[in-house]
This record gives C-alpha cells, structure tokens and sequence, in this order.
C-alpha cells in the first residue's frame, strides 16, 4: 500500500505521519515502544474499506522527535491532537493498541472537538496481568534476552494459542518504553480512563493476559451506552497484528452502526 508523508511541528516535537486511502479519516496508534508499521495490515484492510488512514510515528520513534523526559500523558495526547488538527480534520476515529489507546482515551478528555469514536484495542490501565506474564513481558522486551527464551516469553505474553509472533520478536524502542511509562505514572487514571465524553468501542482478545478483558468490562460497566465491547477468541494483546481480518471486521462493523445512528 503506497503512502505519502506529512509532517507536523509544535515547539521542540517534529511528528511524521503516514497517510493512505480516502474517504472518512482514522487515526491509528501503536503499543507501548511499537513502531506505527505495527499498524500497516490493519490500516490496510481499512483503506481498502473505503476509509483515509493517518499513522503517526509516536514521539522518540521513526521519523518524529521530541523531549522524552518529564512527560505526561497529556503532551503525548497533543501530540496526536496537533497531527489532527494539521490534518484540518473534523471529528476523527481514534483507533488506539495497547499503550496507544491511553493517549487516544488522553486525546478524546483533552480535546472533545476533535475527536468522533475512540477505539481501543486490547484495553488496559486498571487489570494488571499477573506477575508470571509481568515476567513474560519483561523478558520479552529486555533488549538482552536470548532468543529461544524470548519467543517463549513473546508466545506467553501477547499472542493467542497458534499465532505468528514474528513480528514483535524485535522492534522494541527502549527510550520510548521508559519515557511513556513514566509519562503514565505522572497523569492520574481519572484523567483518561473513561475517554471524556467521547463514543467508545472495546475490541478485546479472549487470550489476552497483558490487558486481562477485565479491563474492557470494567470501562464497559462504568461508562455504561457510550460503549460497545466486542470480545474476539483465541485473540491476545498483539491483536492488530495476530488477527487484523478479526479486528478490521470488528471496527468496521462498529463504524458501520455508528453511520446508521448519526
């Protein structure tokens, strides 16, 4: 799929972005330390769907840059707000994996305007996992890790039973893991945890013991007709990547009942 490429400055932050296809526009933000390339065969299936997909490089990663130090969550989420808005775009879809779907929820309590529908993709932030896949993640992204033990770590920690894992063998930004992290013990739960206002579908893996589905019962439970949970079998955490036929249906299903009620 052939993309052209913007960029974007606010300050000290240069972000590049990524572009393809025409139509309504979605933005896509990878995991924890994942490049946006995490995101290309699912904005594939969108694209050709008929939908324009906009993928930033996360701050610290590809061709965008900025301070990592001292962060919040809430200059992460301007970041994105600042791609939006250069985009001139009018109430976009947030489509946010793992870590990314905190600054999506960040985005859409920041700058309601901006933003239509979040969807969150394997939802996090107040089930944690248990400690034996706490260890299985740290093995996993540990930039020293021998290869045998990190595939057993990467099966374990983010990918349903049979899956290819690939893909999230390497491709770990160690700075941005360690700078976002922070930035999300410096930003209060309230802040983010129920997207503001905003519409929001949860598309959750059954496997997922990264981001245990609790997590998406809990968020569906509180904020009760804003949101709509799908649950996806034999799908973990790397579920974009694993199962992006799954997960392009589930969305654009979603997209599809929103358009019928607006």
């Amino acid at each position: 799929m052939h993309y052209s490429v913007c960029n974007f400055a606010r300050g000290d932050v240069a972000l590049r972005v990524r572009l393809a296809g025409s139509g309504p526009l979605l933005c896509l933000l990878p995991g924890l330390g994942r490049p946006a390339e995490d995101l290309d065969p699912l904005a594939a299936r969108l694209v050709e769907a008929g939908y324009q997909v906009a993928l930033p490089d996360p701050r610290g990663s590809g061709g965008s840059s900025g301070p990592l130090d001292g962060l919040t969550l809430h200059d992460l989420a301007q970041d994105v707000a600042t791609v939006i808005e250069g985009l001139k775009a009018e109430e976009i879809v947030l489509i946010g994996h793992g870590f990314g779907n905190r600054i999506a929820r960040t985005v859409a309590a920041d700058h309601p305007e901006l933003v239509r529908l979040v969807v969150l993709l394997g939802c996090s932030g107040k089930v944690q996992p248990s400690p034996e896949i706490a260890e299985a993640i740290r093995l996993a992204q540990a930039v020293d890790t021998p290869q045998d033990i990190r595939a057993k770590a990467v099966q374990a920690a983010w990918y349903g039973k049979g899956r290819d894992i690939s893909v999230w063998m390497s491709g770990w930004s160690q700075p941005v893991m360690k700078s976002y992290l922070a930035a999300a013990a410096a930003t209060d739960i309230s802040d983010w945890w129920t997207a503001g206002s905003a519409e929001v579908l949860i598309v959750q893996g059954l496997a997922d013991v990264s981001a245990p589905p609790e997590n998406g019962r809990s968020l569906k439970a509180e904020i009760g007709g804003r949101a709509r949970l799908v649950e996806i079998e034999n799908v973990s955490h790397a579920l974009p990547v694993e199962a992006p036929d799954e997960v392009a249906e589930v969305i654009l299903t979603g997209l599809a009942s929103m358009s019928q009620e607006a």
